[in-house]
């Protein structure tokens, strides 16, 4: 069965369903979820092409962009969550770490925006030292007093 899913912008994809496993005899409940669901991850893969980021040709970019992510989905690949660290001394650490290595970039006269966050990330891993971890685990266990005399409503909340 072939689904065409208008996902804006005058963009419509015809989607087959049997290549996603999907029953033939489904019922207008779940043919209506299965649209819902891929026009949704289709509208979000194509939402960053503006004119302002591609003002050649907008439906041309966002087609493009749409089609590159309905073959992954062919692929069997999803989108996973990352998930981040809730460990106070991980999150200390971390950000101990990358903040020397934007030292490192600056005086080099680079900057961080130019590098993907994973080689970022990957770099800084090797920045950390004995004397950094311990500069962590002193930093988690200061405690700073929190102003119990200012009240949500004196921040505005």
């Amino acid at each position: 069965m072939t689904l065409t899913v208008n996902i804006g912008k005058g963009i419509e994809l015809p989607i087959d369903t049997d290549a996603f496993g999907l029953p033939t005899d489904m019922s207008p409940a779940l043919a209506h979820v299965v649209y819902i669901g891929f026009r949704n991850i289709l509208m979000d893969s194509h939402a960053s092409i503006t004119k302002e980021s591609n003002p050649d040709d907008l439906t041309e970019a966002a087609t493009a962009m749409a089609q590159k992510k309905l073959d992954a989905l062919m692929r069997g690949e999803v989108r996973v969550q990352s998930t981040r660290t809730s460990d106070p001394f991980t999150v200390e650490l971390n950000r101990l770490s990358m903040a020397e290595l934007v030292k490192k970039l600056r005086k080099a006269g680079k900057k961080a925006g130019d590098y993907e966050k994973a080689a970022l990330r990957a770099a800084a891993d090797k920045l950390v030292t004995d004397e950094m971890r311990a500069l962590a685990r002193k930093n988690i266990e200061t405690v700073i007093p929190v102003d119990e005399s200012v009240s949500l409503s004196d921040l505005g909340l």
